[in-house]
């Protein structure tokens, strides 16, 4: 399992490669050990690399021949608020799209990219008394390790951790930003019944980046009333 980390102004080829690489390992080296185990370790790490690279070149082909919405690229050469969220006025993105607009935003355009997460445990947790990994679906609990807290702790738990991932795009001065709440993917937010949705903020909305990124960082952030893009095709996403 891996979770979002925060980079800054970084190319994000390099980023998603280093990320996907990481996870074709992990996935092939267990599943080369479980298969043949008798096979000495570093000729099943020899074959894990072999299969990290495989899955990255598999994942950046379908990256790249992902179309992206016109109005989303159009988006990097606005000049004004108003433009912006015009554009943005009934738009939608799914993961798949949003990955590779962020490699487009950079291979076609120049910008860099920047993550930032900003994670809180409930007030109050302790968090070594939380198991290893907690999932909550349907109202069920699963967990794996040990831990005193019962069911309905953990899912108060979960419930009341507050988790912001912020993608930005830098350009000079010009910066866009697109950000996700759990909240918003659990479909807790008060948006169509609970669809989920990314928010977006930017430059020209009179916020100085360095305060848009701290306030993303805090428990509660105060950022106005900002557009709300639809995210579809949401699966088990990323944290």
């Amino acid at each position: 399992m891996f979770s979002a980390t925060d980079v800054e102004f970084v190319n994000p080829i390099d980023y998603y490669s280093g990320s996907a690489k990481k996870l074709g390992f992990s996935l092939a080296r267990d599943f080369f050990a479980m298969s043949a185990p008798e096979f000495p370790s570093w000729i099943i790490e020899k074959f894990a690399h072999q299969q990290a690279e495989n899955f990255w070149k598999e994942q950046y082909a379908e990256i790249i021949k992902t179309e992206v919405p016109k109005q989303w690229i159009d988006l990097l050469s606005t000049q004004s608020k108003k433009e912006q969220v015009s554009l943005l006025k009934g738009l939608t993105i799914n993961p798949d799209q949003l990955i590779a607009l962020i490699v487009k935003a950079w291979t076609d355009h120049g910008y860099t990219f920047s993550q930032y997460v900003g994670r809180h445990s409930q007030k109050g947790l302790d968090e070594s008394q939380m198991p290893k990994v907690t999932y909550v679906k349907d109202g069920i609990v699963s967990k794996v390790g040990e831990t005193k807290l019962t069911d309905g702790q953990l899912k108060q738990a979960i419930e009341h951790k507050t988790v912001t991932i912020s993608k930005f795009f830098d350009k000079g001065t010009t910066w866009h930003c697109l950000f996700v709440t759990h909240k918003s993917l659990r479909g807790d937010e008060n948006w169509k019944g609970g669809q989920p949705h990314y928010h977006y903020i930017s430059d020209k909305f009179g916020i100085p980046r360095d305060k848009a990124v701290a306030e993303l960082k805090s428990r509660d952030y105060h950022l106005n009333s900002l557009p709300h893009i639809d995210l579809l095709d949401y699966g088990s996403g990323e944290e």
